[in-house]
């Protein structure tokens, strides 16, 4: 008995000691969790019952200057659920089919499902669904909004607005450039979730609330830009050009009112084009401009006094010998007036003039009009042309240069000089954006005229748009006269480079217009690549779509504004848009003159490594693809900071292209 007592007491020991130890082990363990360690099991906690949902900024609206949408954003709802967490099923189901029109027992079926997780609907039209606000806070409920950029006007649109990637990110064009502007910074809320993974909201836990991007009135005026689209496409149709492209501005306060390239694509499905196809072409691509590059010889005589409208040129035998080179015009002249080497665009009579004028007076116009330099219009890709240097300038550049070749331009920089004859001598920034507005519409941002410099005197000017109108009236752009329109402009046909020499039977046609001439009010550049057929001059195929352009905004407009003054008046009729352009024919002997005096010329423009540094990914591989490299070796991620080949280095296609690319983050971000 005595044995069984011991043995009962020594269980009981054993026992008692074993519950006590446990019991200080549990107390000592909760101690440190509550007490010692508290903050790190507190955020663990935290971390599984608290979560950060993003709410998303409304991305600013691209609007035309009246006012119109450009650019929309097209909101939907998918709708799922989790069923074991939904309390009254039939009503969930009864609400739903109300708002969106649906029968009850669809969701009815749907929320019975044994399953965790059921989508009931998918991208849901805000327009259906517009009650969406009382379902949020529905225990079970999961409301997925996504937000898709629409562009009303599709492939008119097209390289002028970009598009927005799947994250509602501007990849290319305004979009891009304004990227900062147009899409506003996230907010978030803290959630709480219960131990049955409902989602409760406190305003006691922290929030930030989001800023919703600004509005972004540009100076686009829609109806010129489909009119110019339209027309631009159909001359690049008939004339099956590789492509075209057109800018309509106000020449007195550089405001830019269409801008249009073709091929276009549509913004609304950008993966069905290749990146090549997002470039605008009127910014970034650049061409020898021939015959419209006149003008600038034009402006240096007359401002200078070197040359009167009627001083006589002589033109003969129709050519002109500089250096070991010979340059024909395209018809034989014998003596012509400085205003009909103009207006019928001599080659002969315009070199003459430069000689007369200058080297550093050209090359000094050539610079004063903005050319060789960046416009700093607010769009992204802008290219600055190529103007040599004046220290390499020999007498043979010089004659290439008054007639547009051994340059090359944008037609973005071409409008602006040529608005600067128009509006009396001054050289304009262009404008894109007329006012932003946050969503308040609180008025950040009204553009004003930007004045870079004076070109040249006002009565220089008028002396040269009288010379542009004679030309449009009686010779080489009568194809772009409209009768009642005083229109005045100027052609240019240049010779286009291929395989490294300059083609004779691909060229770049060109046109500037402006009207009326007295007082301008409108201005448009068309650039149409290569056409073929019959006709492939400035005069013969981009005329015609200035003419048409500008007809048909006159008679959709009942608000132009047109002079009393009488129309300048109209000489003799004398066709010549059929003209051909200036072709340079070298002797046979290699002379040692060839040698002394090299010849600078564009032919670099598709045999030299362009500029990428500062451009994103996406455009500094459109543009490699654009002139035949395919090998791309990408370092990095965000803007381009270095290149390999170099800028302005020979171009192989077959050799590789490295691009080293860093993060940046710009001011208005």
């Amino acid at each position: 008995m005595a044995n069984a007592l011991k043995s009962i007491r020594i269980k009981t020991i054993i026992i008692s000691t074993l519950l006590v130890t446990l019991w200080c082990v549990l107390v000592g363990r909760l101690f440190y969790i509550q007490v010692i360690n508290s903050k790190k099991y507190q955020e663990l906690c935290n971390n599984q019952s608290k979560l950060r949902q993003v709410i998303l900024a409304h991305r600013g609206v691209l609007y035309d200057r009246s006012g119109k949408a450009l650019s929309v954003d097209l909101i939907s709802y998918s709708i799922a659920a989790h069923p074991y967490l939904i309390r009254d099923k039939a009503q969930l189901a009864r609400n739903l089919a109300l708002d969106l029109g649906e029968k009850q027992k669809k969701y009815l079926t749907l929320l019975n499902s044994d399953k965790t997780f059921i989508w009931l609907e998918r991208e849901v039209a805000h327009e259906r669904f517009q009650n969406y606000e009382k379902y949020e806070k529905t225990p079970g409920l999961v409301i997925d909004k996504k937000v898709k950029r629409y562009y009303p006007l599709g492939e008119i649109t097209g390289q002028l607005l970009g598009f927005t990637n799947i994250d509602n990110k501007g990849v290319c064009g305004l979009e891009c450039g304004f990227e900062g502007l147009l899409s506003g910074t996230p907010g978030w809320i803290t959630v709480q979730k219960d131990g049955w993974g409902r989602l409760h909201q406190r305003p006691d836990l922290p929030s930030k609330s989001a800023i919703d991007g600004h509005d972004i009135v540009l100076t686009i005026d829609q109806e010129y830009q489909t009119i110019l689209y339209e027309e631009l496409l159909n001359a690049y149709t008939k004339t099956k050009a590789e492509k075209a492209m057109g800018i309509v501005i106000d020449p007195n306060d550089g405001s830019i009112l269409a801008m249009v390239n073709i091929p276009s694509f549509n913004s609304n499905n950008p993966s069905d084009y290749t990146i090549s196809a997002q470039r605008n072409g009127v910014v970034s691509d650049i061409f020898e401009p021939g015959s419209i590059f006149k003008v600038v010889t034009a402006t240096a005589a007359l401002e200078n006094k070197v040359l009167q409208p009627n001083r006589k040129i002589d033109c003969n035998p129709g050519y002109i010998q500089v250096g070991n080179r010979i340059i024909r015009d395209h018809d034989k002249y014998s003596i012509l007036t400085f205003a009909e080497v103009i207006k019928n665009s001599s080659n002969v009579g315009t070199i003459k003039a430069a000689q007369m004028t200058g080297k550093d007076q050209i090359f000094n116009y050539a610079r004063k009009f903005g050319f060789g330099a960046k416009t700093d219009i607010q769009f992204p890709g802008e290219e600055k042309g190529i103007l040599h240097p004046f220290n390499k300038w020999t007498d043979l550049v010089l004659a290439q240069v008054a007639i547009g070749q051994g340059i090359a331009v944008t037609a973005l920089q071409t409008s602006m000089a040529f608005a600067a004859i128009a509006n009396g001598g001054l050289l304009l920034k262009p404008q894109i954006v007329k006012t932003i507005k946050t969503k308040d519409n609180l008025e950040i941002f009204n553009s004003q005229p930007v004045y870079i410099r004076r070109v040249a005197s006002a009565e220089t000017m008028t002396q040269l748009r009288e010379l542009l109108r004679l030309t449009v009236a009686s010779g080489t752009g009568m194809r772009a006269d409209i009768n009642g329109l005083a229109i005045a402009g100027k052609t240019g046909t240049a010779q286009k480079v291929v395989d490294g020499t300059y083609s004779q039977k691909d060229y770049m046609a060109s046109f500037v217009g402006f009207f009326p001439a007295n007082n301008p009010k409108l201005l448009c550049v068309i650039v149409i690549d290569n056409p073929k057929g019959d006709r492939h001059t400035g005069g013969g195929v981009s005329a015609p779509v200035v003419r048409e352009v500008f007809k048909r905004i006159v008679n959709q407009s009942d608000d132009l504004f047109f002079d009393d003054q009488a129309p300048l008046p109209t000489p003799p009729a004398n066709y010549a848009y059929e003209a051909q352009p200036a072709v340079a024919t070298v002797p046979a002997s290699n002379s040692p003159d060839q040698n002394l005096h090299p010849r600078l010329s564009t032919l670099m423009i598709t045999n030299q490594m362009p500029e990428l540094c500062g451009k994103t990914l996406r455009q500094a591989v459109g543009i490699l693809h654009g002139i035949g490299i395919d090998n791309i070796e990408i370092e990095g991620a965000g803007v381009v900071v270095s290149q390999k080949p170099a800028p302005y280095t020979p171009v192989n296609p077959r050799e590789k292209c490295t691009l080293q690319l860093k993060p940046i983050r710009t001011p208005l971000e």
